[in-house]
């Protein structure tokens, strides 16, 4: 004893909680490296899909994209530009991440409605990534340990963080809400010229129920069906004052985006505009 009364044994250690070893959200992460092109061969994945896992596949300098099941490689992303350059500079030996689908979707449920995301690995969090990967397939990784753990929570958070700031997130309610609406809008633009596009089969393409859809679009004049029927209309207009296509007639140009009854469509096309498709071709194209 001290004279102050006190042990003079060495206290014991009191470890904050932040410093104790926390699961990896139950994502499971896996590194490995493929050895075969995957851009050239992508059923050739079909492996890494086992057990309901997602994939990340990383390239050094032509960047990555998330893959959430064996369906997804077939889906064109959003951006079919950077999608492109990322294949053309596929190395071999790109890095993948697989892990447990459903944890991935218990963090960001958003992901279940949209097409492949694709991030930058020459610079931001995506770059960090790729770099604790490359780390992770040179046995950079303590054997199973509490570091191990905790560096493995690092990596799951960092997935995280790549994902969000490739798809500029806002995590509040009306932010999640906004980026549903851009990427649900921005599906359907690429549908338009389908004559028996519904909200219907719109919403069973995006997995989730009609009433889902509709609240998305609420607001909206008409809801689903008038946003479509307005993008149409635009479209169509454009398409008439174009000098490229002065040869189409205008029954051609309103079925080219999804109006089969021409009637129909004129009406439609006055209501919106106040005059018929025929007068707004520049009176030269209509000699």
């Amino acid at each position: 004893m001290s004279k102050d009364g006190r042990s003079s044994e060495l206290p014991a250690r009191i470890i904050p909680l932040a410093t104790l070893p926390a699961p990896s959200r139950g994502f499971e992460p896996a590194v490995q490296r493929i050895t075969f092109s995957w851009s050239q061969t992508p059923e050739l994945l079909t492996n890494y899909f086992a057990g309901e896992r997602s994939l990340f596949l990383l390239t050094q300098q032509g960047g990555g994209i998330l893959y959430l099941n064996a369906a997804h490689p077939e889906i064109p992303p959003e951006d079919e530009t950077f999608h492109s350059s990322l294949l053309s500079h596929q190395e071999t030996g790109t890095l993948v991440i697989s892990f447990r689908t459903e944890a991935l979707l218990a963090q960001l449920p958003i992901l279940s409605g949209l097409p492949p995301v694709t991030f930058q690995t020459r610079s931001g969090p995506g770059r960090f990534l790729f770099a604790i990967c490359d780390l992770i397939i040179q046995d950079a990784l303590p054997p199973p340990s509490q570091t191990r753990t905790r560096l493995l929570k690092h990596l799951t958070d960092l997935l995280l963080t790549t994902l969000l700031d490739a798809l500029d997130l806002d995590l509040s309610a009306a932010g999640r809400r906004r980026h549903r609406q851009k990427h649900m809008r921005a599906y359907i633009e690429t549908r338009l010229h389908e004559p028996d596009l519904t909200p219907q089969i719109i919403a069973k393409a995006s997995g989730i129920s009609a009433r889902a859809l509709y609240l998305l679009f609420d607001g909206e004049p008409g809801a689903v069906a008038g946003w479509i029927l307005n993008r149409r209309l635009e479209r169509i207009y454009k398409d008439l004052q174009s000098p490229e296509l002065v040869s189409m007639n205008i029954a051609e140009i309103a079925l080219k985006h999804g109006f089969r009854n021409a009637a129909h469509f004129s009406r439609r096309f006055r209501q919106k505009f106040g005059m018929s498709p025929k007068h707004v071709r520049p009176k030269r194209q209509m000699s």
